[in-house]
């Protein structure tokens, strides 16, 4: 697809996997290709105006499984990843292009999201980018799920959070500014952080 969608496509995959022993959850072969780089490609095939993929725990072995993408993408590191999700975003925040509209925040364990859905989430979002300040959230039944976009206007709140687990600090103190994308596709809903999850998602 092509690049359409003036969004800057952060992906997170920096974390520790610390709930999933033994392994990396995001290097796991999923039909052939890591975890991770599924979430890449589907991503991809959005059409976002920049891919940033955010490295940290097990670099080597990621920069090594991601070699084919080329300049599709851009690697950021994140020397601070022990500290948590937030770091990981702020590192991708920082390094965004300037001229973006927005920040879509991709979790890269949830595979499972497809380039249409993103795209489909992300043209929500923009239908109503002259509006100053944006939460997009993806909503499934009564359930919220990810990725989430935030309009450029919250660069500075992103970059200034000190809460280690996410935005979610962010979310709720701009309750005004959040629009729900009421959809069907749980893959919206799920992540993988256990083996159970890793053999469930896989059947």
């Amino acid at each position: 697809m092509d690049k359409i969608l003036n969004l800057s496509a952060l992906i997170m995959g920096a974390g520790l996997s610390s709930r999933l022993p033994g392994a990396n959850k995001l290097l796991l072969d999923w039909q052939g290709k890591s975890i991770l780089s599924h979430t890449i490609s589907n991503v991809l095939a959005a059409g976002f105006h920049e891919v940033l993929v955010v490295l940290g725990n097990d670099e080597d072995e990621f920069k090594s499984a991601l070699q084919g993408y080329g300049n599709e993408i851009k690697i950021i590191t994140n020397s601070d990843y022990k500290k948590g999700l937030t770091s990981s975003i702020q590192q991708g925040v920082d390094a965004a292009d300037d001229q973006t509209h927005g920040f879509i925040i991709c979790l890269g364990d949830m595979f499972g999201i497809k380039g249409p859905d993103y795209a489909k989430l992300a043209q929500y979002h923009l239908l109503k980018a002259a509006q100053q300040e944006l939460i997009t959230l993806p909503k499934v039944g009564d359930q919220i799920g990810n990725p989430v976009i935030f309009s450029q206007s919250f660069r500075s709140r992103i970059m200034l959070n000190d809460d280690a687990e996410g935005c979610k600090v962010i979310v709720k103190s701009a309750m005004h500014s959040v629009q729900y994308f009421e959809s069907n596709t749980p893959q919206f809903l799920q992540d993988m952080d256990t083996w159970n999850d890793y053999h469930r998602l896989s059947e």
